[in-house]
């Protein structure tokens, strides 16, 4: 089977271009597919994550950022003339290619593939709850020009929902918010490569978080809610490893609340897993999630788990009480509000109590497991044989 994947570059330690190394990873090595990837600007950047030689790469060199060099109206029109440039380029490489499927992502040109005239079935991921995805990209705009981009979205989510031939969704809930035909929407969570040898002690007095610092995870939740259990437990420290735009406002937070040297902020870690086993608990406090893999992550090194009930991604992926804790998503903007309290409280319950940090962690732990490849790609499997059966 000919699969192409189109995006636009795999330079970005994140969790979308994780996920799609480790695809394109396991179906060109296990499966034996014929896996290209299209990248629109990778150029000279090196991948982000380990691509097998198995996958063929082809960089279309659709340089976009040149359009930030101009002001508008040349700017709209220099964006008119790349994306041009791009859907010429990727209509030859995908003739040339003739690909059984072509899947892409709500990030990145998902309406442009759909719209390509081949007999590939197109297939489109969506890796962010849709009524977010756009929404928090960071530019900031007029409002007249802020209407326009909406609208545009809106156009390109209805031309994914008229034209594609399969939305898959990471969860229940976002599936739900796609207007599509049933039968073309499907639920595939995302997998981890495996479940380590080693599991986390959970001795250590620390508790560790990690993710892009944006708005959208909303670690300022968390800061605030270990200032109640630094008040108790003032031996135990919170780790959150991660880069992003709102690191100076973390930090300034951090030091406002006394909590320096007690709340630390680290860059990416290359080797996360170690710092989980290296941790007693992990918390997620985000607003949404288009998944939540991280959770999975941690989860499978055997760590409890505290994390708000937001859409969608914790509440499919925890069971509450039995293998790590859901929170009630209540006030989403405060900082005081009571949601911060029972934050606090969890995690304070689980250091006065290592037998429930065990119990919870080796559930977790077991949890994980069906988020394995052997679980996973099999969906992803079935669902190309069906595709391409029509």
């Amino acid at each position: 089977m000919k699969i192409v994947y189109v995006y636009d570059a795999i330079a970005r330690i994140g969790g979308v271009e994780k996920i799609l190394a480790d695809k394109m990873n396991y179906f060109a090595d296990v499966c034996a597919y014929d896996i290209y990837l299209i990248t629109a600007a990778q150029g000279n950047h090196p991948f982000s994550f380990p691509i097998s030689a198995r996958v063929k790469h082809i960089d279309l060199n659709a340089r976009f950022h040149l359009q930030y060099q101009y002001k508008a109206p040349l700017r709209w029109w220099m964006k008119w003339r790349l994306d041009c440039d791009f859907e010429r380029k990727i209509k030859k490489q995908i003739a040339q290619i003739d690909p059984d499927i072509i899947i892409a992502t709500t990030y990145y040109k998902a309406d442009v593939v759909c719209r390509l005239e081949c007999r590939a079935k197109k297939i489109i991921e969506s890796h962010c709850v849709k009524s977010h995805t756009g929404i928090n990209d960071g530019i900031k705009r007029s409002k007249p020009i802020q209407l326009l981009y909406d609208y545009l979205l809106k156009k390109s989510f209805l031309t994914i929902e008229e034209k594609s031939d399969a939305i898959v969704s990471l969860t229940e809930g976002d599936s739900k918010e796609w207007n599509a035909d049933c039968k073309r929407k499907f639920v595939i969570p995302n997998s981890i490569p495996e479940i380590p040898p080693a599991t986390s002690p959970r001795t250590a007095q620390r508790a560790i978080s990690a993710g892009r610092l944006t708005k959208e995870k909303a670690f300022h939740r968390m800061i605030a809610a270990w200032m109640k259990v630094y008040r108790i437990h003032p031996e135990w420290q919170l780790d959150i490893y991660g880069e992003g735009e709102e690191k100076k406002v973390l930090l300034h937070t951090i030091k406002a609340l006394g909590l320096e040297g007690v709340v630390r902020i680290h860059p990416f870690s290359t080797d996360l897993e170690q710092e989980f086993l290296d941790s007693s608990m992990f918390l997620l406090s985000s607003l949404y999630e288009g998944f939540g893999l991280v959770l999975i992550e941690a989860m499978a090194c055997g760590l409890p788990c505290i994390a708000f009930d937001c859409p969608y991604g914790p509440g499919e992926i925890i069971h509450h009480n039995k293998d790590g804790v859901l929170l009630p998503d209540f006030d989403k903007l405060s900082t005081d509000a009571h949601e911060l309290w029972t934050m606090a409280w969890s995690v304070n319950k689980l250091i006065s109590n290592p037998s429930l940090r065990e119990k919870l962690g080796n559930a977790a732990r077991e949890n994980a497991k069906r988020f394995l490849p052997d679980k996973v790609m099999t969906k992803w499997i079935d669902l190309f044989n069906q595709l391409a059966a029509r």
